[in-house]
């Protein structure tokens, strides 16, 4: 049905590529710029670096297990109370993950023209860790996932002793072997910030995929063709007929006599929905405005209370200044199998 179908319209700008590499490479330029005494803080670039991406890497995974309309889709042409649906939603956590991807891959260019260009020099200092042994041990534990692949981007005791900021200052010559430390970053940055990112978003596209919905079509025969029985057509109603029915009503001012959805979040609109729904009503009465087109909400609703065997109707709000859309009304009552209200009828 084209109301679901709305993978068309996830269109996000073909910009956010190249900023997120851009914002990516800004942030690697302005923490690898030298202080005023020349040094690095190796544990300040790692927070930055793997630290924090980790951290954002983690809760991701609660925004999978969280339905909902992520921030990305503020950036698609969409109207502000649309909500998508799950394939839809996974596809738009992929895309944020990507987004990571490229913000990372620019960090690591610039650190790696910035090794290529430049001479880095390194060090630690820490208020709370005030041991040698203690960095020891926390670079030792960080560097567990690669440290039988690169041994050599695993700190040793010495590399940390050499680094030391109050043992570079006493010692000029120390200077040139803190540069030691950036297979540790590199290796930090991709085991922590990029790989994770990447599994994420590779999931995320392979559950889009899974969860999208799958279209049956079957070639009719020729007899059947020929035997088949003609569309049904819309149902007409009065409004004397449903006088007994729970009345809603879609993007219209709120009303006492009507529950209004499409005014508020979709997540409460979905909970007052199912709350009416748990009463056993016999009949819905959807008002409607001619003003706007159908959504794909609405659909998921009457569907719902279709499988309830709730008998369902649709009223038009006819708007003299602005009606275009009734046509479509009328082929969506047709499609959702809803009575089609007339008052004069």
């Amino acid at each position: 049905m084209l109301l679901n179908a709305v993978p068309e319209q996830l269109v996000l700008p073909w910009w956010r590529w190249p900023l997120a590499g851009l914002l990516g490479m800004l942030l690697g330029a302005a923490s690898l710029n030298y202080s005023a005494d020349g040094r690095l803080n190796v544990l300040l670039l790692w927070l930055l670096w793997a630290g924090l991406p980790l951290l954002g890497s983690l809760l991701a995974l609660g925004l999978m297990l969280r339905p909902g309309r992520p921030w990305l889709a503020r950036f698609s042409k969409l109207p502000l109370y649309w909500q998508p649906q799950r394939h839809q939603q996974w596809w738009l956590l992929a895309q944020l993950n990507w987004l990571w991807c490229w913000f990372g891959l620019g960090i690591g260019l610039v650190f790696l023209l910035l090794l290529l260009l430049s001479d880095l020099a390194f060090g630690w200092s820490s208020t709370l860790l005030l041991e040698q042994a203690a960095v020891l041990q926390l670079t030792q534990w960080l560097s567990w996932p690669w440290h039988s692949l690169w041994p050599a981007a695993v700190p040793d005791n010495t590399l940390i002793e050499q680094s030391r900021f109050a043992r570079i200052e006493q010692q000029s010559a120390l200077l040139a072997q803190t540069s030691g430390w950036w297979p540790f970053l590199a290796m930090s940055l991709l085991c922590y910030n990029l790989l994770p990112r990447l599994a994420l978003a590779l999931f995320c596209q392979w559950q889009s995929r899974r969860s999208q919905p799958q279209l049956k079509i079957q070639q009719a025969s020729p007899a059947s063709s020929a035997t088949a029985e003609p569309a049904t057509e819309l149902t007409t109603t009065s409004l004397a007929e449903w006088q007994q029915a729970s009345l809603l009503q879609w993007q219209l001012p709120a009303s006492a006599e009507a529950l209004t959805l499409g005014q508020d979040d979709w997540q409460q609109d979905n909970d007052a929905f199912c709350s009416l729904l748990a009463t056993k009503p016999k009949q819905l009465l959807w008002r409607v405005p001619a003003s706007r087109s159908p959504v794909a909400e609405l659909s998921d609703w009457m569907a719902l209370a279709r499988k309830q065997g709730i008998a369902q109707a649709l009223w038009l709000q006819q708007d003299a200044s602005n009606a275009r859309h009734s046509a479509s009304w009328q082929a969506f009552a047709k499609a959702e199998q809803l009575a089609w209200l007339e008052e004069n009828a």
